[in-house]
């Protein structure tokens, strides 16, 4: 569980970055959690955007992908981009986070 000064820290670090997934009519699939699982490992800090013509909300959509990734964090969501954390388990982490 992120604390506070975590998520600002986090949110900070992801103003430079551009979502890296999008997720459209279909929703959430199986193939694009997979495919994040892969991303988030090695980037750790990973951008998703909802299309404004999926069926999924947000909120369901975050809900889904941390589901699905193990270990996964929802770090926060604004308009229709969603931010994602979770440590690299195979490569030297990338942030080192505030206590």
């Amino acid at each position: 569980m992120l604390t506070s000064r975590q998520r600002q820290y986090l949110k900070a670090q992801a103003h430079k970055l551009k979502p890296v997934m999008h997720v459209g009519k279909g929703g959430v699939t199986p193939a694009q959690a997979a495919e994040l699982d892969v991303m988030v490992d090695s980037l750790e800090l990973v951008k998703v955007k909802i299309n404004p013509n999926s069926f999924e909300d947000e909120d369901t959509a975050a809900r889904a992908l941390c589901a699905a990734v193990p270990d996964l964090q929802h770090v926060w969501t604004i308009g229709h981009t969603m931010l994602f954390f979770r440590p690299s388990r195979t490569h030297e982490p990338r942030y080192s986070l505030p206590s």
